[in-house]
């Protein structure tokens, strides 16, 4: 039962042990702990500053990053179509070159049988040339062994060159 009621000299060291230790406790280590308390509530709350700061800085960024991925892809969509184009005019270049390549080739080859064709014709003249000279040879040798009909044939020539 002796400490459910403490006795009178107790009570009194108790409580003069405890005001020295408050005591001692106020002068080196009350300040310092409040000191430290405050400092980490400043801390605290400058981490909640820069944290708050932290996130609008975030937003600002996220916002700023989508609109560089808009445009980016803006800019993708623009190269593809571009390319698309570019592309698109060469095979149709290729295409216009090609058609001209053809039809150049298609004249060449025609002039090269048009050329073909009037040396053979030439040639086909000559020879004809030949055996007209021929034949008309073997006839007037024919017709001018007769002297009087070879003066004849070369009188009637002279007029019609005379009269041309």
């Amino acid at each position: 039962m002796e400490l459910v009621s403490p006795g009178l000299g107790l009570i009194f060291w108790m409580t003069l042990a405890f005001g020295i230790v408050l005591l001692v406790l106020r002068k080196y280590a009350w300040r310092p702990i409040l000191n430290t308390i405050r400092e980490r509530e400043m801390y605290i709350s400058k981490s909640l500053r820069d944290a708050q700061h932290i996130q609008r800085e975030l937003a600002a960024l996220e916002m700023v990053k989508e609109t560089k991925l808009k445009e980016a892809e803006k800019l993708r969509l623009e190269l593809l179509a571009q390319a698309r184009n570019e592309a698109d005019d060469i095979i149709r270049l290729a295409r216009q070159k090609a058609s001209a390549d053809v039809t150049q080739m298609m004249e060449d080859a025609k002039r090269a049988v048009e050329a073909q064709r009037k040396s053979v014709i030439n040639e086909i003249r000559g020879q004809i040339a030949l055996l007209s000279i021929d034949m008309a040879e073997k006839v007037l040798e024919g017709e001018l062994k007769n002297k009087k009909a070879s003066a004849d044939l070369v009188n009637q020539l002279l007029d019609k060159v005379i009269l041309n």
